[in-house]
């Protein structure tokens, strides 16, 4: 049985309006669990800089994906 990583869930469940899905598209291409934290970082350190603003659903879900993310990474160092 493939495991289902949790952070994968969070992306293809979102419910996020296009527009803040366009903002936030990076993070919707990660391969891995680490890979989607160092994209969460990316986009929020990219926005900060900017000016720019995200919305608070924006800024949430990009929360979300990094709880996940994380949950399975400890779980993965838990397991082996």
């Amino acid at each position: 049985m493939q495991k289902r990583y949790r952070y994968r869930f969070t992306l293809d469940k979102h419910g996020l309006r296009d527009y803040d899905v366009k903002n936030v598209g990076y993070v919707f291409e990660s391969s891995s669990p680490k890979d989607a934290i160092r994209r969460v970082d990316k986009v929020l350190k990219d926005y900060k800089e900017s000016g720019r603003r995200l919305s608070y659903y924006a800024r949430e879900f990009l929360e979300a994906v990094a709880i996940s993310a994380q949950t399975d990474l400890y779980e993965e160092e838990e397991c082996c």
